[in-house]
């Protein structure tokens, strides 16, 4: 029996305590959770839907990581055997070269088939065939010779592209005639000759695309989402509805619903750029995202559609795992409170096991609360602190980190940027065999403050210049792309250097708050008569050889730095090269590069090194001069950009431009897309068998297309037929005209200027073509000839 007192309340059993202190954290902790559940819900949507866009935007790119991975791998293959092949200049056993063929075969199931492709007077004599193709048959390994004789395979897409593009050429996706979607990448074989790299032939992958099919389908996209793959054109390589693919573009169905939101977003999607935006799928009628990334492989977009009502739905859950877990955490709470009322030794085992923890490295392990101001309060405050510590100390390290790999990323770019702006293709033109150029610069810094630029204004007449920027680093290197600019477009007014350079002096002094400067040389030289007309602001004095070996300084005229003060004249200088004489422009990093002991490179040394040049190129003797420079500086650290420009003059006279009818394309093309698309193949075709300088195939179609079609869409306001005039020479300089009877409109004047600095998607459409044209093209004129307008443009 149990003893009462006199008063009825003394006695408490022991439990109510418990169950008081129970029912006080229940009630309490879940009217916090309920309220802090409701608030994450209405307050953190926004941030979860962020979240969620970033998953989508995770998608594509995670896709087109793992689609670029598995075609890198196969790109890699192609590649490491088109360098075997290079690299042995082709002697290579013919029964060596089929294991190797049948090898990769049996290797990658992938590879459906692939070929070497040489032309007929490179192959080998112990080989057999020039044109050894093994591929899949049924379940077995096949081979054929694709040259049948006519070498009808030397005018297919796989072998011309990259031998006039001199690179490795993805081929847009096809059915092969079993149904099974391809792609081919194929590589050129350089063999190195005496005069220089030789095509040779192209080693070729046909690549089977249904991997592509199921890759999509297993994306985590969520019920009415979808992964699809672009080409560069639009036509989609794989498609959840099978029709669609390789039958449709992006462009097409936009056609087809007369949608130009459609065909905005396509022309945003084969841009080359990232991005995603709310859409409407056309496949569902959803409200979805849509997001796409390029692929860096080949020229291809990945792009993955998820339903917005799928990622509310996923917030939704979200909303209530975090329910459930703060459930859960409520009845580990409760947990907590029992046992703690039940000892107050559980403390101390509770620290003992969170130090454990911590001292495995997990900083986020729990701690108990401190109660009091006892030993074992104070040893966990002093814990708490101490991890603390240790995770805001990793995270500051992390973001330090982070903030110094972003810097030197970004230095990077700059530095690929700055190179990208200097012309780098040697010999500048091959057709012209009465000059030899050739250039180098090594900047100090990712970026540098010094250039070199060289270009035609003519036939006859080429400048050169060279600079060096005040400074070094990132302003030196803006700079330095704005004294460029100047530059250029001084030479397109006025071709006399001391005037040109003196114009770049007054562009350079306005607003230059940070009073920086820059050095430059500038030259005009007359190939047919080896007549040069110079000026110098503040530059280094050039190094002149003479052909019999003798050297002179050009020092004069000399004027001051530009961009120190408006006004600045500059007189002009006039001297002759000879057949053979050689002109070194150069800046001081060269003469003042240190060794270790401080010694300076100098001029002296410079022109005892010069004395063998007229035996070498320019290219070796650049080489040369590098390497000895090197040599001086013994490893020391290169305290400025060093810069170089060789050129000399080797024959009297310049190339005549071709006749017509030699070098020449005329086109008269209808205003309307076929005539357009019959004109883009005759001009392919006529560049496929002129030998136009590298480049100018990508140039000339670019700038046919741009321009014809702005002239077909907005040139005429009648249904008339109507014909556009176009006379393509290929120079050098390669030159196109343009002629039609639309109504008036100068491209340099009328054209909005596109604003590229805005947002992707807040820029406006329209303006970039031009933009492009603008920038491709050496120099553009315009005139209006009574009711024909005229275009003339420079292309290289």
């Amino acid at each position: 029996m149990t003893e009462r007192s006199g008063n009825s309340d003394a006695f408490v059993p022991r439990h109510s305590i418990r169950t008081r202190l129970l029912l006080w954290t229940v009630g309490v902790t879940g009217l916090l959770l309920m309220a802090v559940v409701g608030w994450n819900y209405l307050g953190m949507r926004e941030r979860l839907e962020t979240e969620a866009m970033n998953r989508v935007a995770f998608l594509a790119e995670g896709a087109a990581d793992k689609i670029d991975a598995k075609l890198g791998l196969l790109q890699g293959l192609v590649q490491g055997m088109a360098l075997t092949l290079q690299a042995q200049a082709l002697d290579v056993p013919f029964a060596q070269l089929r294991a190797l063929q049948d090898a990769v075969l049996r290797d990658y199931p992938e590879v459906y088939g692939t070929a070497v492709t040489l032309l007929p007077a490179m192959r080998p004599a112990t080989w057999p065939d020039s044109a050894p193709y093994a591929y899949r048959n049924q379940g077995s390994l096949a081979y054929q010779n694709l040259d049948e004789g006519n070498h009808s395979q030397l005018g297919e897409d796989w072998f011309v592209l990259p031998r006039y593009l001199d690179r490795g050429v993805w081929s847009e996706p096809y059915r092969w005639t079993n149904g099974v979607k391809m792609v081919t990448y194929s590589m050129p074989i350089r063999i190195q000759t005496p005069t220089g790299a030789v095509f040779a032939g192209v080693v070729t992958c046909d690549i089977g695309l249904d991997w592509l099919d199921r890759a999509l389908a297993s994306l985590p996209v969520g019920k009415n989402g979808y992964g699809a793959l672009l080409t560069r054109n639009g036509t989609f390589i794989s498609h959840p509805v099978k029709d669609v693919a390789l039958n449709e573009s992006i462009f097409s169905i936009a056609e087809a619903r007369d949608s130009d939101s459609l065909r905005a977003v396509g022309l945003r999607m084969v841009s080359g750029l990232p991005g995603m935006i709310p859409w409407v799928s056309w496949a569902t009628a959803d409200a979805s995202w849509l997001a796409w990334q390029p692929l860096k492989t080949a020229d291809w977009t990945m792009a993955t559609v998820v339903s917005q009502a799928q990622l509310r739905a996923d917030i939704l859950r979200l909303s209530q795992s975090q329910a459930l877990v703060g459930a859960g955490g409520l009845v580990l709470l409760v947990l907590a409170v029992w046992l703690l009322a039940r000892s107050i030794t559980r403390p101390v085992g509770a620290l003992s096991a969170a130090a454990a923890t911590l001292a495995s490295g997990d900083l986020e392990a729990a701690l108990p609360r401190p109660r009091g101001t006892d030993e074992i309060a104070q040893l966990t405050a002093a814990f708490g602190a101490m991890r603390d510590n240790l995770k805001h100390h990793i995270a500051d390290l992390a973001a330090t980190t982070a903030a110094r790999e972003r810097m030197h990323s970004e230095l990077r770019i700059a530095h690929d940027i700055q190179m990208d702006l200097m012309p780098k293709t040697f010999p500048i033109l091959p057709a012209r065999p009465d000059l030899d150029l050739f250039a180098l610069m090594e900047p100090a810094r990712e970026v540098g403050g010094d250039f070199y630029d060289f270009f035609f204004l003519d036939q006859d007449r080429l400048v050169v210049a060279i600079g060096d920027v005040s400074g070094k680093g990132i302003p030196a290197a803006l700079f330095m792309a704005v004294t460029r600019s100047f530059f250029r477009s001084s030479f397109k007014i006025d071709a006399d250097p001391g005037r040109a350079l003196a114009r770049v002096s007054d562009d350079l002094s306005e607003g230059n708050d940070s009073c920086m400067f820059v050095t430059l040389f500038c030259a005009v030289v007359r190939l047919t008569d080896g007549t040069v007309d110079f000026a110098n602001a503040g530059h280094n004095a050039p190094l002149l050889v003479r052909v019999d070996g003798r050297m002179e300084w050009i020092a004069n005229p000399h004027g001051a730095a530009a961009a120190i003060m408006p006004g600045a004249v500059y007189e002009t200088g006039h001297l002759t090269l000879a057949a053979g004489d050689t002109l070194l422009l150069y800046t001081d990093g060269v003469t003042e590069a240190m060794n270790p002991e401080h010694r300076l490179y100098g001029e002296k040394r410079l022109a005892s090194r010069m004395e063998g040049a007229p035996a070498l190129n320019c290219e070796d003797c650049v080489g040369v001069l590098a390497g000895d420079i090197r040599a001086h500086a013994a490893g020391a650290e290169q305290s400025d950009d060093i810069t170089m420009l060789m050129f000399r003059r080797v024959v009297t006279s310049a190339p005549a431009a071709p006749p017509d009818g030699e070098g020449c394309l005329r086109l008269d093309i209808a205003n309307h897309q076929e005539g357009l698309a019959n004109a883009l193949d005759q001009l392919d075709g006529f560049l496929a068998t002129a030998a136009p300088p590298q480049a100018l195939p990508y140039v000339a179609r670019l700038v046919l297309e741009e321009l014809v079609t702005n002239t077909i869409k907005y040139g005429y306001s009648d249904d008339d037929v109507h014909y556009i005039r176009v006379v393509l020479r290929i120079g050098p300089p390669a030159t196109m005209v343009i002629e039609d009877d639309g109504q008036p409109f100068n491209p340099l004047l009328d054209a909005p200027a596109p604003d590229l600095d805005a947002v992707t998607e807040e820029r406006p459409i329209g303006g970039l073509g031009l933009h492009m044209v603008k920038t491709m093209a050496k120099s553009l004129a315009y005139r209006r000839e009574g009711e024909i307008n005229r275009l003339d443009l420079v292309l290289g």
